[in-house]
């Protein structure tokens, strides 16, 4: 067996300059990049510490984080502040007009102000959205 010796020759200083450089990625603002963490308090009740960081999120992304704005709607609701929560969930339906979940929480916080008229329309929209969503449709009877 003959063992093979490799030398290693250095390119010319000519192909060396000749090399792209990396540039820096401009950095560009994340909407949601603390979800994680407001979701993370969130899940284990620590709603002091989410309330903390959604305001944070809120003030870099000039109040547009709808994540941020959801689960401050949720936070209000179970604090039984429902005409803000349901003021904030509005915001949500507002920033995604396609999402029927962000009305169903509109509706919830409707019916839970004792609106059911206004409930059962914006049940409705929802259902409108996701036509094969039942839950819509179950909880629209409920406000009957």
């Amino acid at each position: 067996h003959r063992l093979i010796s490799f030398q290693r020759t250095p390119f010319p200083a000519s192909v060396e300059s000749q090399k792209p450089r990396l540039k820096k990625a401009q950095e560009f603002p994340i909407l949601e990049k603390q979800n994680w963490l407001i979701h993370l308090h969130y899940i284990r009740k620590d709603y002091e510490a989410c309330k903390a960081v959604i305001k944070e999120q809120l003030q870099e992304t000039q109040g547009l984080c709808e994540y941020a704005i959801y689960v401050q709607a949720l936070i209000f609701r179970l604090e039984g502040n429902i005409q803000e929560s349901l003021e904030l969930f509005q915001t949500c339906a507002i920033l995604s007009p396609q999402c029927a979940d962000n009305l169903k929480q509109v509706a919830r916080s409707l019916f839970l102000l004792g609106k059911h008229k206004a409930a059962i329309e914006v049940y409705n929209e929802a259902a409108k959205l996701n036509q094969k969503d039942w839950v819509s449709r179950e909880l629209e009877v409920l406000c009957y």
